[in-house]
């Protein structure tokens, strides 16, 4: 019997693993296609500190299509940043809208910084997926981005790349 139950379990996890193929998908978000839609700023007490919250959308046009054939159309962010002198950690939450209607749900961390002043900042970054709905229901997996963005122009460009199973 303990041989059965064994075999059974073993039978039961190899056909999980083979299901659970893994996908990378990588996207640009260009800045024609981004935008802040909202943001707010405070000033602290410390010469260059400042304390964000923002929300941004992209809206796609042309996404080439994912491992399961649909592809990226909007995309909802949700975060805050913690800047001394423009340099400092940024977190937040990002919903994933796909072409079949679709989500995927992630939450991001990174490190922005303005070195000597640049124009734009730049960004590197990881997100978690926690979750989905859809043909991403039962997701799990991660994310890499960079990029340079501007709050005060607006100007966002990324480039990201998912690494998930479903």
């Amino acid at each position: 019997m303990k041989i059965l139950l064994i075999t059974l379990y073993t039978l039961i996890l190899f056909i999980s693993l083979v299901k659970a193929d893994e996908c990378t998908y990588s996207y640009v978000a260009k800045p024609e296609e981004s935008k802040y839609t909202k943001q707010f700023s405070i000033n602290t007490d410390r010469e260059g500190h400042a304390v964000r919250i923002f929300s941004a959308e992209n809206t796609y046009k042309n996404q080439k299509k994912n491992c399961e054939g649909v592809s990226l159309v909007k995309e909802f962010n949700w975060g805050y940043s913690d800047y001394i002198n423009k340099n400092g950690p940024v977190k937040g939450h990002v919903t994933q809208v796909y072409s079949d209607g679709s989500k995927i749900f992630l939450t991001f961390e990174g490190t922005s910084q303005n070195p000597g002043g640049a124009k734009n900042f730049t960004n590197v970054g990881i997100s978690n997926i926690v979750g989905g709905t859809g043909i991403y229901e039962n997701i799990s997996g991660y994310g890499l981005n960079k990029g340079e963005f501007n709050p005060e122009t607006g100007y966002s460009s990324f480039e990201v790349t998912l690494k998930y199973t479903k």
